[in-house]
């Protein structure tokens, strides 16, 4: 669903620029991502053609703790390459980032060094704070590495791998934003306001934790882990158990009784609070 996402997106970024307010636009779709996920879950999957150039550049085979592309920030990290939409009218300009009202100036990193920089943080996360056992795979079809990609209208990196153990299956979704003015923080922005925690860390960034159940599918819940850093970035951790209910069944509509998570909340707010997951370097 996220690289579903990705790509309307990018088709959007290729229209001609219209009298909607962009930053609205953008700031709307941050709020309602997590209500579409469970939206898209329950009534099936859109299937949208686009005329995509992807070509995988070389890397390694998967290593033996089974986390394809290694899992060190070191010099020479294996990534995909990013498909690019193709379109018959020249791309307009996007709109500056001073407009975005974001808490800080835009970032100076360019895009390309973040998403090299970003997926060595994460492979070396899922490596200290994910169980043992577990396969990690990347979410999209088009590339085997578990890796960060950039959406230039969210100004976000997002990474959606996928965790195996056995017959369960669970999404984890990462995305790494810089904070957006007035935005709701903290259990204020919880799906599920009472079922969320939250908390100041020692380095002030505010931590907040939070499940909802997917209302469509009994025993299928979602769980969530937002950081809001001190430096200006939000760093959302995500994960779904709603795989493991169609593994195998695919018109299976419940998952009861449910199996013990792949992961737990405290494992989930380790990778979210790592200290390079950051827009702010």
């Amino acid at each position: 669903m996220d690289e579903l996402s990705e790509q309307l997106r990018a088709a959007v970024d290729a229209s001609p620029p219209t009298r909607i307010d962009i930053d609205q636009l953008i700031a709307d779709d941050r709020r309602r991502r997590r209500q579409r996920t469970w939206a898209m879950a329950g009534t099936g999957t859109a299937v949208v053609v686009l005329a995509l150039t992807s070509t995988l550049v070389a890397r390694p085979f998967p290593d033996d703790l089974t986390l394809p592309g290694g899992g060190s920030p070191s010099a020479g990290l294996s990534l995909c390459a990013t498909p690019t939409p193709q379109s018959r009218r020249p791309l307009p300009p996007i709109p500056t980032y001073g407009t975005y009202g974001t808490v800080r100036p835009r970032p100076t990193e360019p895009p390309d060094e973040g998403v090299a920089r970003l997926t060595g943080v994460l492979r070396q996360a899922l490596k200290d704070h994910l169980p043992v056992g577990l396969t990690i795979t990347n979410g999209n079809p088009r590339c085997d590495l578990v890796q960060f990609r950039y959406n230039k209208s969210l100004r976000s990196y997002l990474s959606s791998p996928v965790l195996t153990r056995g017959d369960q299956v669970e999404d984890l979704s990462v995305d790494v934003a810089p904070t957006v003015v007035d935005e709701p923080q903290g259990c204020a922005a919880a799906m599920d306001g009472s079922a969320c925690t939250s908390t100041h860390l020692p380095d002030g960034s505010l931590l907040a934790t939070s499940t909802m159940a997917n209302p469509m599918h009994k025993g299928v819940n979602q769980r969530f882990v937002d950081v809001w850093r001190t430096d200006g970035t939000h760093v959302s951790v995500t994960t779904s158990n709603f795989p493991t209910m169609q593994n195998g069944h695919p018109d299976r509509r419940s998952l009861v009784p449910s199996p013990p998570r792949l992961t737990t909340m405290e494992e989930l707010t380790a990778i979210a609070t790592t200290p390079g997951l950051t827009v702010y370097p």
